[in-house]
């Protein structure tokens, strides 16, 4: 067999590896949901109140876990929670912040485009819009949206992903790890700004360790979520939306600045890390890619709302 076929087999196995991942914790978390339905000392959840409750995801966290362990070396786990000799400082913390925040324009543009798109065809994406910004109404799910979830998902895309690709190259790495992480949120609004978080976490995991990109993952879910739904709570509704967004757009813009004054640094960056040019290629065209994106996008599109 030759190097190349070798390469695309191991890249294509790590790649089927999410996708089991990805299909235990589905089946778990519906499967934990239906128990949960049928029972609750002698009465039942209703389906309002199971999407509130972040237990089903406790149940698919776990088990999803369980596969990556289970096919992790020990020198892959060793690696995954490795410290990097690169210091984290507080001012290269918040560019990284900004930077993911300017994510965040482009995400509001993106979706408002998709939306009118979509409505040119009879089908809304408003259902999926509500699911990417909605807020935690049970500690439950505050515990999995704001802690477990960001932790779960670095283990196994910054660390079980990102860490067995890195081999081939930090550019590849970090560009298919961020791309698996936007798919498989399987949410045509939600999807396109994982993608671009992933960018800067599987960056912020490399050069600084999986504890920073952690953080920065807390900071997107929490901070920007939760906890300012909380502090903005007694404020009207016209208002605090106003306030959010203003916040948003500050940090956002920031993060444009910050990438434009990076600019140089970054086209060094990259020009350092080509590697092999045709990793990317072959495995974004490759089948098991291609069957995953299939697959995984027609999930998502089931989600549309015919208006």
């Amino acid at each position: 067999m030759s190097e190349r076929k070798v390469v695309n087999k191991k890249i294509g196995k790590i790649l089927v590896i999410t996708a089991i991942y990805f299909i235990v914790f589905q089946i778990t978390a519906t499967a934990a949901s239906i128990v949960m339905m049928l029972h609750k000392n002698g009465s039942s959840y209703s389906i309002a109140a199971l999407e509130k409750s972040g237990v089903p995801y406790f149940v698919a966290l776990a088990c999803g876990m369980l596969v990556i362990v289970a096919v992790s070396s020990p020198r892959l786990k060793r690696k995954i929670f490795m410290e990097t000799n690169i210091k984290m400082t507080t001012g290269v913390f918040l560019c990284l912040l900004a930077v993911m925040m300017s994510g965040q324009i482009v995400s509001s543009v993106y979706g408002s485009a998709l939306e009118s798109f979509l409505n040119l065809f009879g089908y809304s994406a408003t259902a999926q819009m509500q699911a990417a910004t909605a807020h935690s109404q049970t500690f439950s799910m505050l515990m999995y949206a704001s802690l477990l979830g960001p932790l779960s998902e670095e283990i196994v895309f910054r660390g079980f992903l990102l860490r067995s690709l890195e081999p081939y190259g930090k550019k590849f790495t970090i560009i298919i790890s961020a791309y698996m992480f936007g798919l498989y949120h399987a949410n045509l609004i939600q999807s396109p700004f994982a993608f671009l978080l992933g960018l800067v976490l599987g960056y912020t995991a490399l050069t600084y360790g999986l504890k920073w990109s952690f953080a920065l993952h807390v900071f997107n879910n929490f901070i920007l979520g939760d906890f300012l739904i909380y502090i903005l709570r007694n404020v009207p509704t016209h208002q605090a939306e106003s306030i959010s967004g203003m916040i948003l757009l500050f940090g956002g813009l920031m993060g444009v600045w910050v990438l434009w004054k990076k600019r140089n640094e970054i086209k060094a960056w990259l020009k350092a890390q080509q590697g092999d040019q045709s990793y990317l290629k072959r495995t974004f065209f490759g089948r098991y890619n291609v069957v995953i994106t299939v697959v995984v996008f027609v999930l998502a599109c089931m989600g549309l709302e015919k208006l």
